[in-house]
């Protein structure tokens, strides 16, 4: 590193200043930031990491690669490439809360839910009809029981997994897990984890109505 006489390049007043503290030694003087590297000041590079994780995901849950290609408007050549050579950090999946919230911190919740359904063989909604809420405490009382679904009984046992909640109509509804529910009910509990879909056109009466009784 280039010694540099502070005389020369500091303004006199702020050179006194200096002398006060460290008069005739060598000092350091750090760069105020760390240079960002490319795409981080724009947020795009954290996109592209999210979307590269999907990508992965996707793949890793049995879609194939044309699939996936169509899917995000990209070549097959260039999915092969992040599915074979490109090591991408990507939560491990598995149908348990603490899976979910690994997938919603890295803020790929929406990938979470993809995978559970397709586990069940169900399709995810249609995000471009739905707004997705993050991770929350849902009070069950909000949510609706299907009344031609039989309750489980004592001897059922259930994984314990977020509820997929619709809102829709101003309704909530569990139609993905209904014996969940019936069983969340059934062991008296308050609240919990949810991913809620609720309506576009629904939002704000959503959320002005019901948003304060949800907890992360």
């Amino acid at each position: 590193m280039k010694y540099e006489n502070a005389k020369d390049i500091l303004p006199a007043n702020l050179l006194e200043e200096v002398q006060k503290y460290a008069e005739g030694k060598l000092i350091y003087i750090p760069k105020s930031e760390k240079p960002k590297g490319w795409g981080e000041a724009s947020g795009y590079r954290s996109k592209l990491n999210k979307r590269n994780a999907a990508i992965c995901s996707r793949y890793s849950a049995g879609q194939s690669i044309m699939e996936i290609a169509e899917e995000f408007f990209l070549s097959p050549e260039t999915i092969k490439k992040l599915v074979y050579g490109k090591k991408v950090n990507l939560p491990m999946f598995s149908p348990s809360i603490n899976s979910a919230e690994q997938y919603a911190s890295a803020g790929m919740g929406e990938e979470w839910v993809r995978a559970y359904l397709s586990s069940m063989d169900e399709s995810m909604p249609d995000i471009s009809d739905f707004f997705m809420s993050e991770l929350v405490r849902i009070p069950i009382r909000f949510i609706e029981t299907a009344s031609s679904v039989e309750s489980a009984d004592d001897s059922t046992s259930f994984l314990e997994v977020p509820l997929i909640v619709i809102y829709d109509n101003k309704t909530f509804s569990a139609p993905y897990q209904p014996r969940y529910l019936n069983y969340l009910k059934g062991e008296k509990r308050n609240s919990h984890y949810a991913f809620v879909f609720a309506r576009n056109s629904e939002y704000n009466f959503f959320w002005n109505n019901y948003g304060k009784h949800f907890q992360r």
